[in-house]
């Protein structure tokens, strides 16, 4: 197929006509990405010293026996579901 210097002059309307002259997150709000980042900053804040310090619990082996041989002789007991509505 031939193309004419019609055809061409087309595809290149419909090429361009596909650009735009504004990067696409201009277009948005100033306030885009805000919550994300109000959320990752609520979820880093450091606890205070009293509280990390008591953040270590001591293991309890006879409970982590009973756990194992528990799931080892299929006993386990099903968790209960919780409503949080009343």
């Amino acid at each position: 197929m031939r193309w004419n210097r019609f055809g061409i002059f087309l595809i290149g309307c419909a090429v361009t006509g596909c650009a735009s002259s504004q990067a696409a997150l201009d277009a948005t709000s100033p306030q885009f990405g805000q919550a994300i980042a109000q959320n990752i900053a609520a979820q880093r804040v450091a606890p205070t010293a009293e509280e990390k310090a008591d953040t270590f619990i001591p293991p309890n082996r006879a409970r982590q026996k009973a756990a194992k041989d528990a799931y080892e002789s299929g006993t386990v007991t099903e968790p209960s579901l919780v409503n949080t509505t009343e």
